[in-house]
């Protein structure tokens, strides 16, 4: 089944943005940004149903493409220190229309985490730092794109495939 015409646009333009990539990674001032599938963003956004989430926070969003997906389904937050990605992500979600893309230049181990029900992230190192920064009480959920590193200190609430990629959903 195709994505409805506002997610074929949103495919799109990540696609033109990232053809004109040197490379599909870039380091940035705090790690590795790596890009993540959009087709498997989109496809693992419908499985947990970001419709029933306030707010995704995307930590460390790279160019944005999966805040402008998720955005389709929920408002939708990246926080990326570098500004080349962030300001790249902004001129997508304004040329596309999606007012509840946002995006913080930012180091995304210094915000406040308690406004987002659920934490995105495609992580370059181990987790322990995000696990020891999450707001208490936070009843909110972490979905980890890729089976690189897993949290310690959470508790595996399911686990999927989105494409090739194993994803996992976590809480306290």
């Amino acid at each position: 089944m195709s994505p409805p015409t506002e997610a074929a646009q949103v495919l799109a333009a990540v696609e033109r943005f990232q053809q004109g990539l040197d490379q599909p990674y870039k380091m940035t001032p705090l790690g590795m940004w790596a890009c993540s599938d959009p087709g498997e963003l989109w496809e693992l956004f419908q499985a947990v149903d970001l419709t029933r989430f306030r707010h995704l926070a995307d930590l460390g969003s790279g160019d944005g493409r999966a805040v402008l997906l998720g955005s389709l389904l929920t408002q939708a937050t990246g926080i990326e220190a570098d500004p080349q990605l962030v300001a790249q992500g902004r001129a997508l979600a304004q040329e596309l229309g999606l007012s509840r893309a946002s995006f913080i230049l930012g180091d995304c181990r210094q915000e406040d985490l308690s406004p987002y029900d659920l934490l995105f992230i495609y992580p370059d190192k181990p987790l322990t730092w995000l696990e020891k920064m999450l707001p208490d009480p936070w009843e909110g959920r972490l979905l980890v794109y890729g089976a690189g590193f897993r949290p310690q200190g959470l508790r595996q609430l399911g686990a999927l495939h989105a494409g090739r990629t194993l994803c996992t959903m976590w809480g306290r």
